[in-house]
Parts: structure tokens; sequence; C-alpha cells
């Protein structure tokens, strides 16, 4: 999903949410069962394509989402977390020169890898994973070998 927030006349802003057609988001379900669960119905709603995509765009007042517009962004915020820290871990432990985590990345069956993966994504989303690149864009700033021992122990504990 995409959020768009442009001014208007008088201190007002118009919020425009924009959800690709063909390539959805892992928050655009939530967000929009969000908007659903809080009744927030949008001024005008049609289809719009931006970078060869067709988007589901719904316009909203800035005053009407009010503080629901902070929730939106955390929601959103926290997919965009969660997928950065999935594709580090997973680049992490496929990367590992130690013998023994690689040993048991390569020995582990999918199913249980993909969850172990999903154990350590939850782990470790907290805001000290997190900082930002030279240009100011969001960044996993994970230790590898913390990332490697705490697998290795989750391992341990599931055989």
């Amino acid at each position: 999903m995409r959020i768009k927030i442009e001014p208007k006349e008088f201190f007002m802003s118009a919020v425009f949410l924009a959800f690709s057609k063909e390539h959805p988001d892992p928050e655009d379900e939530a967000i929009k069962a969000y908007l659903d669960a809080h009744e927030l119905i949008p001024k005008a709603q049609g289809t719009d394509r931006f970078e060869d995509q067709d988007f589901e765009v719904l316009y909203f007042g800035g005053c009407y989402l009010g503080t629901h517009l902070d929730v939106i962004r955390d929601m959103q915020r926290q997919a965009v977390e969660h997928q950065l820290l999935t594709v580090d871990i997973e680049r992490i432990l496929q990367a590992t020169t130690a013998p023994e985590t690689r040993r048991v990345a390569d020995t582990t069956p999918a199913p249980q890898l993909q969850a172990l993966i999903a154990h350590l994504v939850q782990e470790f989303h907290q805001d000290t994973s997190f900082g930002a690149n030279e240009a100011g864009y969001l960044r996993v700033t994970l230790e590898p070998a913390v990332i490697e021992q705490r697998f290795l122990e989750l391992v341990r504990k599931s055989v």
C-alpha cells in the first residue's frame, strides 16, 4: 500500500491510500480490515495506474482519518520491517560460513526452517534491529553471529 498526503486549503489535507491490484503488499488486507472495523468510509474511490501497475485508490480527508492515519502508518511500517527482517535473516543463514550453522541450515527441512526464521523475525522485531542507510532509508542492523547463535539454540530446543 502507498500513502500520499496532499495539502489542501485552510490547513486541510487529502489522504490517498493506494493498493496494488497486481502485487498486493503484506499489510493491505490488515489495513482494509482496520478501515472496515472502524467504519472509515472513503469520500471517493477508484482505480489509477502508477508505474505500470493498477491500483485501487481510496480518498479520505485528513481530518476524517485523524489518528487512524498514525495506526495505518504503523501497520505499514510493521509489515515492511517484518519483510526486511525475513529477507535479512534468510540471507544471513544462506551466507553463513560457520560450519555448524551451515550444516544445520542445509539439513533442516524447508517447512521447519521457515518456521525457525519466522520465530527469529518475531524475536528480533524491535527498534534496535533497524537503522537508516546513507540515503536515510530503513535498513536492518542485525549482527550475523547473533542470528546464527540464536538459530542454533532454537534448533536444539526443537529437537
